[in-house]
């Protein structure tokens, strides 16, 4: 025997049982008593106020893509309105039963109903829809998850995931351009200064089986990376240039990557050889969120955590913006699997990658003849001549002098070594940092194995050191890094300078090149 059931569920189970049967027209008693031809035939079944569903088979009329705003909804959306016939879905009756509880009997009866509901069919009737929706614009989607992205050596396509909810987190929008080729990619993120490059530099080579730039590109197998300057960059760094195919070539083959290079593989002294020879070093400062003490890689910081990263002092902007796609190609379906063999990096400035090492450059450059031959005494001019990727902050000889003297610059470079070398090792440091990335910290750890200020004021100018020298010509790239020029060596604070110590000046340090009148009086953070 059934347990009694309480009379207030009673009551909540007919209203219950009313309200199942309100979605569109149905027949129903407890002693089945309605029609039983009704059973199968057609009915208008929509709830009051809604237009039948539509069926599977439609014409679409007009597409029309809007792109939205970048600032507020990111890269590559657009509002999509579509417009199409669509023929409607057949409803019909169709029994359905339910067990209901009897309160008076205390048992369950069997009761059906005639209930109006959708089939799979179509009817004959056809409408005009127009839908309105935001989407990635054609030939663009959000950026994948990282466990969707197929490997090097993968040879099957990932699973589609919507092209109707892009990413939401940063970098939002839909910034990666599909493409069967990184030419494809090139085109669709619409870097028409570096693929005019690419056409200046192809335009003397003749023959069917030339080697071209477009072809090196125009490859589902190209296994290089592309570090694509914006087009601002370009236009910006080439004023005034006389693009002939030899300079127009080397420009691109320096952002040529051999292999695969993702944004993760970007980090600290990272290298990495061009088509054309080159060395690029990457370099990464790293932000965190909330952070309530300072870390010297990083500014005092309170926003999203984020990584930038850098190559050569050029910053990632988009990273990771192409991504390959069977269907993307012409000949699709009747072509084999492509693979993820290359990849695109849109970066915010031109790279100019050097031949000649640290050293060559200074022991070249007669405005550096004091340091020139104290570094070789030392030892550590041969060390910058290797390819360990380094960042030198070297004065000139006049601001060597006017920063310390004449007789105790005697001093440090003929009577006493052990000073000269630590002030030198202090002004070294590890890494490939121009100011792009230099700017955004607050410490830098040098080769003396301790670390150095660094303050950064909003008009560019940087200051190193506790005895805040100036960087006054910046970023001379080099083959195995970078020199910033500066107006006097960076000294430690209580700095011992040895039997040289009684000719220190006790005058203030020289005035930067730009007078301190002109900076703001608290540096830039974040």
């Amino acid at each position: 025997m059934m347990a009694r059931v309480p009379a207030a569920l009673c009551l909540v189970a007919a209203v219950l049982l009313r309200g199942a049967a309100s979605g569109g027209a149905s027949y129903f008693n407890s002693q089945n008593a309605y029609p039983s031809y009704l059973v199968g035939q057609a009915c208008s079944g929509a709830p009051y106020g809604y237009l039948p569903l539509s069926c599977g088979s439609s014409q679409v009329l007009s597409k029309v893509e809007v792109p939205l705003p970048r600032a507020t909804n990111g890269p590559n959306l657009c509002s999509v309105v579509v417009t199409a016939q669509v023929h409607e879905t057949l409803y019909t009756y169709q029994q359905i039963c339910v067990d209901v509880y009897k309160c008076g009997k205390n048992i369950y009866e069997k009761e059906c109903r005639l209930q109006c509901m959708p089939t799979s069919k179509c009817t004959s009737n056809v409408r005009t829809d127009t839908t309105t929706r935001a989407q990635c614009c054609t030939g663009f989607q959000p950026r994948p998850p990282p466990s969707l992205i197929c490997s090097t050596t993968s040879t099957t396509l990932p699973p589609t995931f919507s092209q109707y909810v892009p990413v939401l987190t940063e970098p939002s929008g839909c910034p990666v351009a599909i493409g069967c080729t990184l030419y494809d990619c090139l085109k669709r993120q619409n870097l028409t200064e570096f693929l005019r490059l690419v056409n200046i530099s192809d335009s003397t080579a003749s023959g069917p089986n030339a080697t071209t730039l477009f072809s090196l590109l125009n490859t589902t197998d190209s296994k290089i990376t592309v570090f694509a300057p914006t087009n601002e960059a370009l236009a910006s760094s080439l004023q005034g240039l006389v693009l002939d195919p030899v300079l127009a070539g080397n420009i691109v083959r320096n952002h040529l990557v051999v292999g695969m290079v993702d944004d993760t593989q970007l980090g600290n002294q990272g290298k990495f050889t061009t088509v054309g020879g080159a060395t690029l070093y990457s370099t990464i400062v790293e932000f965190y969120d909330n952070i309530n003490f300072i870390v010297y890689t990083t500014n005092p910081y309170t926003g999203p955590s984020r990584t930038d990263r850098f190559i050569n002092g050029a910053q990632i902007v988009v990273k990771d913006a192409c991504y390959f796609r069977i269907d993307a190609c012409p000949g699709y379906p009747y072509l084999a699997n492509t693979r993820q063999s290359g990849q695109l990096q849109i970066i915010n400035s031109v790279m100019m990658p050097a031949n000649e090492t640290i050293a060559q450059i200074i022991s070249n450059d007669t405005r550096f003849s004091i340091l020139s031959v104290a570094l070789d005494n030392l030892g550590i001019l041969n060390f910058l001549n290797q390819s360990y990727p380094r960042t030198l902050f070297v004065p000139t000889d006049d601001a060597l002098i006017a920063q310390l003297g004449p007789r105790l610059v005697d001093c440090l470079t003929l009577a006493v070594r052990g000073p000269l070398n630590n002030l030198l090792l202090f002004n070294l440091a590890e890494g490939v940092e121009y100011t792009s990335s230099l700017s955004r910290r607050t410490y830098l750890y040098t080769m003396l194995l301790s670390y150095t200020n660094v303050y950064t004021f909003p008009n560019g100018t940087i200051l190193l050191g506790s005895n805040k020298v100036q960087i006054v010509q910046p970023n001379i790239p080099a083959s195995n890094g970078v020199i910033h020029i500066v107006n006097g060596l960076a000294i430690p604070p209580s700095f011992n300078f040895g039997k040289c110590q009684q000719l220190v000046p006790t005058a203030p340090p020289p005035t930067p090149a730009k007078p301190l009148s002109t900076l703001l009086a608290t540096p830039v953070v974040g």
